[in-house]
């Protein structure tokens, strides 16, 4: 038996369009602006300056040595990133590897170039690939805030390639397979094949499959070694006679795939077919583990062709793995020329070349990279020059082959250039082959199609950026005045995602949607209703528009070699605050006195926040922190001040100043609470929100932040220990009644809560009516009907099993450690609550009415049977009640319905509706 192992493919009965790209390179910040390089034939390979080496810690004396070699492909603005844009915090954001937040971007661009919505799909899948997180070596663990190399989970989840993919899914609301891909130089090749075979076997109606390297610091250049495969004088001569190696390249490609006949039937915009893909490895079957081997070159090549249903003789353009080592591209021709000659030879003067010489080696990112060339060189119909070529390598042996290297762009203008192909090869033997066919012809318009107007559909995360976009698309409009409006109004209808901030109007031609933007820039625009902005015609062509406008910022850890030497307080360092937080400004002016108390906050906040300083009156949350990061800072205040501070008292607190004081009050003994926490003051009486089944009410102060109604909001915090707690739901619910009435001794009363906090408002309000108190409101949001909880409880494990599927349904615990949330309680006190639930059934109506705000769509029924919870229809609550059940859908399930962007500001507009007394039924 060979010892070569067979390659594994899949018949690719059902073609894969390439409908969609982005990326960014050395040289080039978009997927336009490599071809234009490409064109022209550039290179941004270059030399690195003195200061450039020294800043990027390369000693002079190496930078000076004979084998140190001063050049590289360097990706501009690696640094930034719209956080914000992605829902990330600043302190997330700079301990996360560029590389993740350049592919995440790149990710939403692809998107958005494919007309893609995510919101409308079901099943798209993610496969992704990354080089070695340098940044985690060389910058967080080198960091004075980092240096004793502890790996927090906030570390690990920011630069670990697992999470690569799940990121994207997540931030993207993608719901099909999410993998990482790792096989060295050929991972985003492979990525590309195995979301091929996915489309194929109907595993997902989309993909999207890339890879990203940004190796750290860019500017090192490197040292060369005779006989490795980097360059000896810094350029990649693929081809070439004088060809010694490549060159370090950093980068990120991403293409989004969908079958063929789907992207016709929803008039996507397809750069390339993708018509047969294959995969394997050379086993043992060469020199070495990191050589190539030549058999299995040629095989996984013959294989692609055999899937792909292309004669070899209509491909004329080969974009070759070629690394421009002297002996490396010779073996790879050998083995191209084997493979297409088995099966019948390559169109004669078939071209080839490699990007690697304009971009040097992209790594993981480079088998997507010759895959978005190829792809442009089918749709320009155009092969662009190979560069660095001077005397061919008299190896390849080119005056014998079918072969040419192409030095000058090629235009098919006559014959068209029918097929092209990409090879991948990866160190350790993993190699990859695409086979591409160009895309097949638009579909013309029924002669009876319907004339406009047509809806003209913006949308954008806030007020300015809508803005930024409709003056980026009027400029694009107006640099092509030959745009469909027809083909325009769909690709903003049925291609963008629905962001809160929307204009729409209508239009039946060009100078009508310029005018449309023009009134909208001028701050006096027609809206029309969101529900005639819905694509009401047959599909039309999706083309290229601009994207949502991003803010990007700088988020970075600069390596810090030197070890901090902690001090004691007061002398201006803190014991266990690292130097790399800077002396706080606003240290010791609380009237704290001399106790260090606020500055070792202040200095925790920066920490947690990734801000430079932060100021005792700062609100928490409008510096970008959020709920389940308020839980990691609760539990460093108990390691470093030995006292528990309430998570709900935090969010009550929110400044460095007012944590402070309530630090020194319970390191003093006076730690006592109400168990009432103001989410929002006023002076009309308040809405009593109970708590959900975790015990804390860090929702409601989201949820409030999006509000913008008036009535106070008043949250009650589960008991704590020291205060007891009962044994039922409803002695809970009398416990919550004797704190309500500290305040507010008599009735009117207003109860909501969420989930479980529903179920134990409804139960306040039967013991209100029984002592002869009105309540004249209750709101619940999303809270199940006391049916649904009719069975047996959960033991200990179940509801560590519960806890585990809790944790991939609700954003709020996405980057979470569970560890900590454990630690607080959090499980503990969700498991008593639950089980309360399971032994609850009111005991008779409530006399009055209920405002339900009810999830639109279905909880997850893996996390329902982990709980033991019945589905049942929430309308049910109608039978608990003798006065009206008011319902308000609001976007999202149970656990996502209060995720940041859209469906937080819409559940806040419906809560809005139901506490001044609206509703529909």
């Amino acid at each position: 038996m060979s010892e070569l192992t067979e390659a594994h493919t899949t018949p690719v009965s059902v073609p894969t369009a390439v409908v969609g790209m982005a990326g960014r390179f050395p040289g080039a910040g978009s997927v336009a602006g490599l071809w234009e390089m490409l064109l022209r034939g550039a290179e941004a390979v270059r030399q690195f300056s003195p200061e450039e080496l020294a800043a990027a810690g390369v000693s002079a004396e190496r930078a000076a040595a004979d084998t140190h070699v001063p050049y590289g492909a360097d990706l501009a603005d690696a640094d930034l990133f719209d956080a914000e844009f992605f829902g990330i915090t600043p302190r997330d954001a700079r301990l996360m590897d560029p590389q993740h937040r350049v592919f995440l971007t790149c990710a939403w661009q692809a998107v958005e170039d494919a007309g893609l919505a995510p919101d409308d799909q079901d099943n798209v899948g993610v496969w992704a690939a990354s080089s070695l997180s340098t940044y985690l070596l060389y910058h967080v663990l080198r960091s004075a805030e980092h240096v004793d190399g502890t790996m927090t989970y906030p570390v690990l989840l920011g630069n670990d390639k697992d999470f690569l993919a799940t990121r994207v899914a997540y931030k993207l609301g993608l719901r099909g397979p999410a993998l990482t891909v790792q096989t060295a130089c050929s991972s985003s090749l492979t990525a590309v094949h195995l979301a091929c075979r996915a489309l194929a076997a109907g595993d997902v109606d989309a993909a999207l499959a890339g890879g990203v390297s940004i190796t750290l610091p860019q500017t090192a250049g490197y040292d060369y070694q005779e006989g490795g495969i980097l360059s000896r004088d810094g350029h990649c001569r693929v081809f070439d006679a004088e060809s010694a190696g490549t060159v370090k390249g950093n980068g990120c490609g991403v293409v989004v795939l969908k079958r063929l006949a789907d992207a016709e039937r929803d008039g996507d915009r397809i750069y390339a077919v993708i018509r047969g893909s294959a995969l394997n490895n050379d086993g043992s079957a060469k020199i070495g583990f990191t050589a190539p081997g030549t058999a299995g070159q040629k095989e996984v090549i013959r294989r692609a062709l055999a899937v792909s249903g292309v004669p070899s003789g209509d491909i004329g353009y080969v974009e070759t793995h070629g690394t421009g080592t002297a002996v490396g591209d010779p073996l790879e021709l050998s083995s191209l020329a084997a493979a297409h000659r088995d099966a019948g030879g390559p169109a004669s003067g078939c071209l080839i070349g490699s990007a690697k010489a304009n971009l040097g080696h992209l790594d993981a990112a480079a088998g997507v990279t010759g895959l978005i060339k190829a792809a442009l060189a089918l749709h320009h119909q155009t092969v662009p020059p190979q560069i660095n070529i001077g005397d061919l390598n008299p190896f390849l042996q080119l005056d014998r082959s079918p072969y040419d290297v192409p030095r000058a762009a090629v235009r098919y203008t006559e014959e068209p250039l029918r097929a092209a192909a990409v090879s991948s090869f990866g160190i350790g033997g993993t190699n990859a082959h695409c086979v591409l066919g160009r895309a097949p012809q638009r579909g013309q318009r029924p002669a009876d199609a319907q004339a406009g107007p047509y809806p003209i559909v913006l949308s954008a995360k806030d007020d300015e950026a809508l803005r930024r976009y409709a003056r980026a698309l009027r400029d694009r409009l107006t640099k092509a005045p030959g745009t469909s409006p027809e083909d325009l109004a769909y690709t903003l209808c049925t291609g963008r995602s629905r962001f809160p901030v929307r204009h729409s109007f209508r239009a039946a031609d060009l100078s009508e949607v310029i005018a449309g933007l023009d009134a909208l820039l001028a701050g006096t625009p027609h809206s029309e209703p969101p529900e005639a902005t819905a694509w009401p015609l047959p599909p039309a062509h999706k083309i290229s528009l601009p994207g949502h406008p991003l803010r990007e910022e700088r988020h970075w850890i600069e390596p810090d070699t030197s070890r901090p030497v902690p001090h004691a307080p007061p002398t201006g360092e803190l014991h266990g605050v690292h130097p790399s937080v800077p002396a706080n400004p606003w240290a010791g002016t609380d009237g704290g006195g001399d106790d260090g108390v606020l500055e070792r906050v202040l200095a925790v906040l920066a920490t947690h926040l990734g801000l430079d300083a932060v100021a005792p009156g700062d609100d928490y949350h409008d510096l970008g922190g959020d709920s389940m990061l308020a839980v990691e800072i609760v539990s460093v205040f108990r390691e470093k001040f030995g006292v528990t501070l309430d998570i709900d008292a935090f969010g009550q607190l929110r400044t460095a100043g007012r944590i402070a004081d309530a630090i020194r009050s319970a390191l003093v003994g006076d730690s006592r609470g109400s168990g009432l926490v103001t989410v929002r003051e006023g002076d009309e009486p308040p809405l009593f929100l109970v708590h959900p089944a975790g015990g804390t009410n860090l929702l409601y102060f989201k949820l409030a932040e999006c509000s913008r109604s008036s009535v106070p909001l008043t949250a009650l915090s589960f008991p704590s220990a020291a205060e007891g707690q009962p044994a039922t739901l409803r002695g809970l619910a009398a416990r919550y009644l004797e704190r309500i009435r500290t305040v507010r001794p008599r009735g009117p009363y207003r109860l909501g809560g969420y989930s479980f906090g529903g179920n134990v408002a409804f139960e306040m309000a039967l013991q209100l009516q029984a002592a002869g108190e009105r309540v004249e409101q209750l709101v619940m949001l999303d809270t199940h009907v006391p049916e649904s909880y009719v069975g047996g409880r959960l033991d200990t494990q179940g509801f560590e099993d519960a806890f585990a599927v809790l944790a991939q349904q609700s954003e709020l615990l996405h980057g979470v450690d569970l560890t900590v949330l454990r630690q607080e309680g959090f499980l503990t006190v969700w498991q008593a609550n639950h089980n309360w639930l399971k032994s609850y059934y009111p005991d008779h109506r409530f006399e009055g009415d209920i405002h339900l705000l009810y999830a639109e769509e279905p909880e997850p029924e893996e996390l329902l049977d982990a709980l033991h919870i019945n589905a049942r229809d929430k309308s049910l609550w109608q039978e608990h009640i003798t006065g009206r059940l008011q319902v308000q859908k609001v976007p999202g399930h149970h656990f996502s319905m209060f995720d940041d962007g859209e469906r937080i500001t819409a559940l806040a507009a419906a809560f809005d509706r139901a506490v001044s007394g609206e509703g529909e039924r």
